[in-house]
């Protein structure tokens, strides 16, 4: 797909949601960059808020969506330029971003310096949203959450060639980072399928190289291990310019100065520098590639580093730079590291961003050890991820609205896969495609989590970003996936489908309604809403979910009672936020408890549309059963197809070295010998295979 195309695309895709939604086409663009721009790790739960007004001598002051970044300590102010034109982009020119900038920087001026209340009515949301910029800022440096500057521009232009650089100076004592993201570099990275990679020399920071040392691992790794140490002036100046996106990989944010660990690391940076290698752990690092000096001694090129532990050593670091607090200087301060080079010097294909993730995801497991870290942070890997994908090509969704095929509700496991799969496709292929699978019905693993996380009564959670949700519901999965694996199954997926319907409807509803203020609470009235109703249901009763799939809509009647609910959601949620901000305490659990207990009474209609819960039992036990009827015939395939020397083999292996009873023994040569004759084991067979060498394996046997 050429940029031409991707363009016309992306602008047919946000009128059509405008129109289907009933919003302005600038105001979905918005939508559409922030989830992008949050899905490939430049963000962390944006919220989109427009604010324009003049303020002194008539400067304009305004932003359009804001952001924290706590891994960076970092404010985000978010500004569009969007002209909505499809056949021929315009230019974004130097002007028209110095203008763009401007407005965002005067409005924090004004936040901090000034008074916001002298342009606006005291009613206005720009009040609340500069008292919480201005309360993070803080009066200085040392008591402060806000440590530099983010500002981004989003664009649907192109970049004029005579955008040279967009570096800024610092504001309020506070370095200051510009982005600007035009159409263009969001093709690039639609077309890379990956987040922007980081690639630097080490010379561009002062540094003439790592001294490192290769270690001898042997011929059977797919890597390359060192043991470097690296100056703490140029860590913390790669930090100081790519900041969190160095910690993609990281598990743990950093956790401000605050934490005994970080002033632990602050005291040595201050009093004693030149002690910091021996004090200090060091980090772990993970690399695409790196290049050596002519000498082979020192790194001094690194392709996509990520820090995958050691996050809070090297913010610290940063931060002292920042404050000034480095008062020995940091020529004699020095960091231990451990450096994972992973040889690939191209775009990463699936396999190997698995492989990459797993490598990630093992170091990060062992090198936190020493902290309570549950399974939820390391979510994003989880086989759960890996069924329902394949249910979601099994299970086609019924044809509706007159179309004469049925569609799927395609689950991307890996970001940006369902692009991915028209890249090489010709244009009636792609039609085809899109057809079968709609855009509307691509599946997001974070979507999901808010969806189920909803109807399982946390609302107050999926009102988190998306990654804490994420990481809340992951807890869930992975019980459900460990104690009953077998539920995971069809009905599971056309339920998990149809609990995304009825958020995205009720959220479609709610914009619509003649109640509703422009540029509202939506998203934390609807996982509200949509979890006091669950809670509310009569006991032995639920929803049609039945009718749901097959409608792929929701009823009348539930429509109806959503609607109800969710009005006395935001009459709830602006009386208790009591002229605050409602995303701030929506999150609290005692605003869920206040809400789940207030007194709202289901209307009979509603009451009559409800089914028997033992019909949705009974359905989900079938599905069930179905699944572990495949699953054991998935199991007497595999392992007849493993053959019978490969049996024989572990006979043998077994019996040299006297693991196993006498009994066990001989079931494995008797399966071997099954096998041979060419027939199949049977389900209790391939259950007491299993049991048996999982014993084996208990007592250190590896599988050939």
């Amino acid at each position: 797909m050429e940029l031409q195309e991707y363009r016309n695309q992306f602008i047919d895709n946000l009128r059509f949601r405008a129109e289907h939604e009933g919003t302005e086409p600038e105001a979905q663009f918005i939508s559409s960059v922030l989830e992008e721009l949050e899905s490939i790790g430049e963000l962390n739960d944006p919220i989109p808020f427009s604010v324009e007004m003049r303020g002194r001598r008539g400067r304009i002051m305004g932003f359009d969506a804001y952001s924290y970044d706590d891994a960076d300590a970092a404010l985000v102010l978010i500004a569009s330029d969007f002209s909505n034109e499809r056949d021929s982009a315009p230019t974004l020119t130097n002007t028209r971003i110095n203008e763009l900038y401007n407005h965002m920087r005067n409005f924090l001026d004004e936040a901090v310096n000034g008074n916001i209340k002298d342009y606006c009515d005291d009613s206005d949301e720009a009040n609340d949203i500069a008292k919480e910029f201005r309360k993070h800022i803080g009066k200085g440096l040392i008591n402060t959450d806000i440590l530099r500057f983010k500002f981004y521009i989003i664009s649907d232009s192109n970049l004029s060639k005579q955008v040279k650089s967009v570096s800024q100076e610092d504001f309020l004592e506070r370095p200051v980072e510009l982005n600007v993201w035009t159409i263009e570099r969001f093709y690039n990275t639609f077309s890379s399928n990956s987040s922007e990679i980081i690639e630097f020399d080490t010379s561009d920071f002062g540094c003439d190289g790592i001294q490192c040392l290769k270690a001898q691992l042997g011929d059977s790794t797919n890597y390359d291990a060192y043991m470097g140490i690296v100056p703490g002036e140029f860590l913390a100046n790669i930090y100081l310019k790519y900041g969190s996106k160095l910690l993609q990989g990281n598990i743990r944010a950093f956790l401000s100065v605050r934490g005994n660990v970080n002033k632990g690391i602050r005291k040595t940076i201050i009093d004693y520098p030149e002690n910091f290698f021996t004090y200090n752990n060091g980090i772990a690092v993970v690399a695409r590639s790196v290049s050596f000096s002519e000498d082979g001694t020192k790194i001094v090129h690194f392709k996509d580093p990520q820090i995958i532990n050691g996050g809070q050593t090297t913010a610290s670091l940063a931060n002292a730079i920042i404050r000034k607090e480095a008062r020995k200087g940091m020529c004699n301060l020095f960091v231990p590291m451990k450096l994972t080079v992973l040889n690939i010097e191209n775009d990463m294909s699936e396999e190997q961003i698995d492989s990459y993730n797993e490598i990630t995801k093992t170091i990060s497991q062992c090198a936190n050890s020493q902290n309570a870290v549950s399974a939820a942070d390391f979510f994003s890997n989880h086989p759960y991820h890996v069924m329902m994908e394949k249910l979601s090509l099994k299970v086609l969704a019924p044809p509706v609205d007159g179309n004469p095929f049925q569609t799927i509700w395609f689950y991307e496991r890996s970001r940006g896969k369902w692009e991915q799969e028209q890249m090489k496709l010709t244009l009636a292929q792609r039609k085809k495609f899109c057809e079968m699978h709609p855009k509307s019905q691509v599946l997001k693993k974070e979507k999901l989590a808010k969806c189920l996380n909803t109807f399982a009564m946390n609302p107050h959670q999926v009102c988190q970003s998306s990654a804490i949700n994420f990481n809340k519901y992951a807890d869930t999965i992975d019980k459900l996936y460990s104690e009953s694996r077998e539920s995971i199954n069809e009905e599971y997926f056309r339920k998990s489908v149809c609990a995304v319907i009825i958020f995205d409807k009720l959220d479609t509803l709610i914009n619509k309604a003649s109640w509703y203020p422009k540029g509202g609470n939506k998203a934390q009235i609807v996982p509200y809403a949509i979890a006091k109703l669950i809670s509310i249901l009569p006991k032995g009763k639920d929803i049609d979910w039945r009718i749901i799939w097959q409608k792929q809509n929701i009823y009348p009647q539930l429509a109806e009672e959503l609607m109800r609910i969710a009005y006395e959601a935001h009459l709830y949620l602006i009386k208790v936020a009591d002229g605050g901000i409602v995303r701030t305490i929506s999150r609290n659990k005692a605003t869920w408890d206040g809400f789940k207990n207030l007194d709202i009474e289901l209307s009979r209609e509603f009451i009559n549309s409800l089914i028997s819960i033992e019909e949705t039992k009974s359905v989900e036990a079938s599905a069930k059963r179905q699944h572990r009827f495949n699953s054991d015939i998935d199991v007497q395939v595999e392992i007849f197809q493993l053959g019978e020397d490969y049996w024989r083999k572990i006979y043998n292996d077994l019996k040299r070295e006297e693991l196993i009873s006498t009994g066990d023994l001989n079931f494995i040569l008797s399966i071997s010998s099954y096998i041979g004759k060419m027939s199949l084991p049977t389900v209790a067979q391939c259950k007491r295979l299993i049991k048996i060498i999982n014993k084996a394996e208990d007592k250190g046997y590896i599988l050939p």
